[in-house]
């Protein structure tokens, strides 16, 4: 069976990077390195989306639920609703993924890496969006936002496909 028939789908497969290579990605970053200053991270309410109108449609943000058990989608970009099929804003990682444990390990994992280590993390990898898509490759950048300057709350995330 090709990867895109697979019944599990989608299967997100990825690994850390050192820093960005894409110029839309670095634009993020230091957008971010400005409004952290020398905080920890930024707050979400210092993430202006008038700021990121190019952006935006590659965007998406969770909520660290439980310490970073779980993870809920605050609001997803359009390129990527597209990407993915459908809007989960309001949805939980474990809702999404229950019946699909190794997508669901996979995504907790990649999001707990910038709760746990407090610090932007960069990815790159393959996921396969749609059964009838086939395999896309991306590019993402993971940045942790906190509104007490001690604990990541929410993370902000921006994928590319490339």
């Amino acid at each position: 069976m090709s990867p895109a028939n697979r019944t599990d789908a989608p299967v997100v497969d990825f690994e850390v990077i050192e820093a960005p290579d894409l110029p839309l990605l670095k634009e993020l970053v230091a957008y971010w390195e400005r409004r952290r200053g020398t905080r920890l991270a930024p707050r979400r309410a210092d993430v202006d989306p008038a700021d990121l109108p190019a952006h935006l449609p590659n965007l998406f943000m969770v909520d660290v639920l439980d310490g970073g058990a779980d993870f809920r989608y605050r609001l997803i970009g359009t390129a990527i609703v597209d990407g993915l099929g459908r809007d989960s804003t309001g949805k939980r990682l474990s809702e999404l993924y229950h019946d699909r444990p190794t997508v669901l390990a996979r995504l907790l994992e990649r999001f707990n890496l910038v709760v746990t280590e407090r610090r932007p993390v960069f990815t790159r990898g393959q996921v396969l969006w749609l059964p009838d898509a086939g395999i896309r490759r991306f590019v993402s950048g993971a940045l942790p936002l906190s509104d007490d300057g001690a604990s990541i709350d929410t993370v902000l995330v921006e994928m590319l496909i490339a």
